[in-house]
């Protein structure tokens, strides 16, 4: 027989933990289904970002109280406890592949000073324990080292099935199994969405790292005129170690060309790799809605990429308070969270084109090694400050602008390819660079 719940939550990430301790502590009887040994064991590529101090990301201002210990969420009116370390870091720079020239988006000097606006880098896994531990004591009951194959409407909702032989029904399930989500495969949600691209990139922890200015994220491209071209990367400061940073690259070759023989290799005087992790990721366009058959879809199982931690967290929390809503009022369908499904039409697809985080790693395809050098050098005056992934190629394109006449009359055949390169054009570049990596934060 098959066990009964109001909820079931597929996926022990950031969102499905949210979801699932928000619904219990709110009187659903919650089961959540996880694959691995336990949801804090980190095990994919992820920087550990928590995006905040900036602007808007998905019309929300949440910040960090060290006091408090906690994510504030202000706008939505919720926190979210963290008892782990962090480490801040104070800008975002474009470096050249030169290794000299940069684009500077944030007042470095400013946000390390005390009326600065830093972000930090935090501890996933930390926070990822708080928010199960949490929820046991909510009452949230745990299916870890599950493999979720089936996923169907039955009378009265949902039924789950996986692998290893459980069977379990809910009223609502919350699908929350990321980038690469099953339950988006298995419900058809899949169907409706322009598949984009596969990724596969690794990333190192590293130590030996020497270069001023180091606390801030560092957006890069290196190059290797006889073999592999323009090598992007992606440096920023680690939360383990104070002499430690995370480098994304796309691979192996890639890794050494960077820290052993280009330009950069001077940041790296004794590098030593403590770790390495690494991730396959596949693309789709966002969903139409986030729903499907009683399944409600958060995070990347239906948005595009990056949704980061903070979006995880947000629509983990709205989704669970939105299923409490519905089955209070004896509302259990899709009539019920249709304030969820508003919320993430006008937070999410009607605030950011996806298409535009795809124009930064086109960029770094469109020119050559001069143009990126003469690029980088021309920008002088510092960008307001962002690390918000939809809004880095808008700040890019927001520091060139001064200098477009600049560029027309210096390098012509320069000034038509920026004129060229529009977001609405993207889909048509991405599949020959399907093969280019980009950060997951």
């Amino acid at each position: 027989m098959a066990a009964k719940f109001d909820l079931i939550v597929v996926g022990g990430g950031t969102a499905g933990l949210e979801a699932a301790k928000t619904a219990a502590e709110n009187g659903l009887k919650v089961a959540l289904l996880e694959r691995k040994t336990h949801p804090a064991n980190i095990q994919r590529s992820c920087a550990q970002m928590f995006l905040m101090n900036m602007d808007s990301f998905y019309n929300e201002w949440m910040y960090f109280s060290k006091e408090q210990k906690k994510w504030i969420f202000p706008v939505n009116n919720f926190t979210v406890n963290y008892n782990g370390g962090y480490r801040n870091f104070y800008a975002c720079h474009f470096i050249s592949p030169n290794a000299a020239d940069r684009i500077e988006i944030g007042d470095y000097e400013l946000n390390a000073s005390e009326s600065g606006r830093p972000a930090v880098v935090f501890d996933k896994g930390i926070l990822l324990d708080g928010l199960y531990e949490e929820g046991r004591l909510a009452g949230v009951q745990y299916f870890l080292e599950r493999n979720v194959t089936h996923c169907s409407t039955v009378p009265g909702g949902v039924q789950v099935k996986t692998a290893e032989g459980d069977v379990l029904t809910g009223t609502f399930c919350i699908a929350a199994d990321g980038i690469n989500s099953r339950l988006a495969k298995i419900t058809g949600l899949n169907k409706e969405r322009l598949f984009i691209n596969t990724r596969k990139s690794i990333s190192h922890y590293v130590t030996g790292v020497e270069f001023e200015r180091s606390e801030a994220i560092f957006l890069g491209i290196s190059w290797d005129r006889a073999k592999l071209g323009p090598v992007p990367f992606c440096l920023l400061p680690s939360v383990y170690r104070d002499d430690e940073y995370w480098l994304f690259v796309t691979g192996d070759e890639q890794f050494e060309f960077l820290a052993r023989r280009s330009n950069f290799k001077k940041w790296f005087p004794r590098l030593e790799i403590t770790h390495t992790r690494a991730n396959v990721v596949n693309n789709w366009s966002p969903a139409r809605e986030p729903f499907k058959d009683n399944v409600v879809f958060v995070g990347d199982s239906c948005w595009f990429s990056e949704a980061e931690n903070s979006g995880a967290l947000l629509s983990g929390h709205k989704a669970a308070m939105a299923v409490c809503e519905a089955l209070h009022r004896g509302m259990p369908g899709r009539e019920g969270i249709a304030g969820y499904l508003a919320w993430w039409q006008q937070n999410w697809t009607e605030t950011h084109d996806y298409r535009d985080f795809l124009c930064y790693p086109l960029f770094n395809r469109m020119f050559t090694e001069d143009e990126y050098n003469y690029l980088h050098h021309i920008v002088t005056q510092k960008l307001p400050w962002t690390v918000n992934p939809f809004k880095l190629y808008s700040r890019l394109m927001a520091g060139l602008k001064p200098h477009l006449a600049q560029i027309q009359q210096e390098r012509p055949r320069l000034a038509r390819k920026i004129a060229m390169f529009r977001p609405e054009l993207v889909l048509q570049l991405v599949k020959p660079a399907a093969r280019m990596g980009f950060p997951n934060r």
